[in-house]
């Protein structure tokens, strides 16, 4: 059973929630004790419970609905964290790690609007003492300032080596989300394909803690950089857990379709299903695939094309048009301001490359944040010499961010 700190976390959680008697027996590990907690609680007045997850994530992000969270509630569930809210704190999603950090904690995280939250806690049992401190708070037994007393006592500042790679489950969240897997369903659709370049990362097969939703996310990354599946010879579906196998099955019919140039079996699914704002949004991504696939000059199965494995080109919309032009006047300013070096005959490729990354930004934060990373990292670009940060600040400006 969990060690003392947390069992008096327990229950001074349950005790300002006012729940009668002595907790129940809960999980044996900290993390299914802290689960059960929340579940026995739920019912309770300012109490907090586990986030209701949308079932089967798949469909609503293959037909591109954007009116309920598929891509977030996706990401969390392959990132292997468990999410819990508060009716008294709209908006806010905590996620505990449901995988150890070295010392054996179990990290909890904040997120609001898809981003990170500035409040995080180095183990459960931190998280405790704030959310029985909260409920206090919520009910007017505990002022501002000492709920802020307890909130910077518990809290911590998360940002050491663990956090700044696919150990930590909030950067597989974030790193899922950031992934356009929702936008190339959107995409070949349309017949067009998001430009993604793969990292050059090997996948994670050493079978320690946290290895599936590290494969889960490579598996992916790799899939929208290549479109085609490679699972490493090492492992085997039959290997992952239900929520990966999921993935993998998910990306073997997409790259099915793809290649086949068939309307995929989970649209077909959606236009069929039972929900009827995924079955008309399914009904129009099959008509504008029909419409593309029908206009295309499909060579036949004997005819060799030469660029069978080339991306069909950018297309622009008026946002990327927009987008471009102000990105070409930015680029403009920073080579005569000796920040950036460039080849003019690179330029329009950097561009593309560019306004591609931008498109389908969830806001212009997360805009500037991937406009930076891209432009860092191009193959386009001779030198840059400021920093990121700088460069962010710079396309902030010029973008009237």
């Amino acid at each position: 059973m969990p060690q003392q700190p947390f069992l008096q976390g327990i229950h001074a959680y349950w005790d300002a929630l006012g729940q009668p008697g002595e907790p129940p027996e809960l999980g044996e590990s900290r993390i299914d004790a802290f689960v059960d907690l929340l579940h026995v609680t739920s019912g309770a007045e300012h109490g907090f419970q586990l986030l209701d997850l949308l079932d089967s994530t798949y469909p609503g992000m293959a037909v591109g609905d954007s009116s309920r969270p598929w891509r977030l509630h996706w990401a969390l569930q392959v990132g292997e964290v468990e999410p819990f809210v508060s009716r008294d704190l709209e908006g806010l999603i905590f996620l505990a790690d449901t995988i150890a950090d070295p010392e054996g904690f179990h990290r909890v995280y904040s997120m609001k609007d898809g981003t990170r939250g500035d409040l995080e806690f180095a183990d459960i049992t931190g998280a405790l003492r704030w959310m029985a401190a909260q409920v206090r708070h919520a009910k007017g037994e505990l002022d501002d300032a000492a709920l802020q007393e307890i909130q910077s006592e518990a809290s911590s500042l998360l940002d050491d080596d663990w956090e700044k790679g696919p150990t930590s489950g909030l950067y597989i969240v974030e790193e899922l989300l950031d992934t356009p897997l929702f936008e190339a369903w959107d995409a070949i659709s349309r017949g067009q394909w998001p430009l993604v370049e793969s990292d050059g990362s090997s996948p994670a097969v050493d079978r320690e803690d946290g290895w599936q939703r590290r494969l889960s996310l490579w598996l992916t990354r790799r899939f929208l950089a290549t479109r085609a599946l490679e699972l490493p010879e090492e492992i085997g579906v039959s290997d992952m857990d239900a929520i990966h196998r999921s993935l993998v099955e998910h990306l073997i019919d997409f790259e099915q379709a793809i290649h086949a140039g068939d309307v995929p079996r989970i649209v077909d699914q959606a236009a069929a299903g039972e929900d009827p704002k995924l079955a008309m949004m399914a009904v129009e991504w099959i008509e504008r695939h029909d419409g593309w696939r029908t206009a295309a000059n499909v060579p036949s199965p004997d005819e060799e094309d030469a660029y069978v494995d080339e991306p069909p080109p950018f297309q622009h919309t008026p946002f990327t048009r927009k987008l471009m032009h102000a990105l070409s006047i930015s680029l403009d300013r920073m080579v005569e301001l000796g920040e950036l070096e460039l080849d003019q005959d690179h330029k329009e490729s950097l561009l593309i490359e560019l306004v591609t990354a931008g498109a389908d930004a969830r806001s212009m934060k997360h805009m500037l944040k991937k406009l930076t990373a891209t432009l860092v990292d191009s193959e386009h670009v001779e030198e840059i010499y400021p920093s990121d940060d700088k460069i962010q600040d710079r396309l902030k400006e010029d973008l009237g961010g």
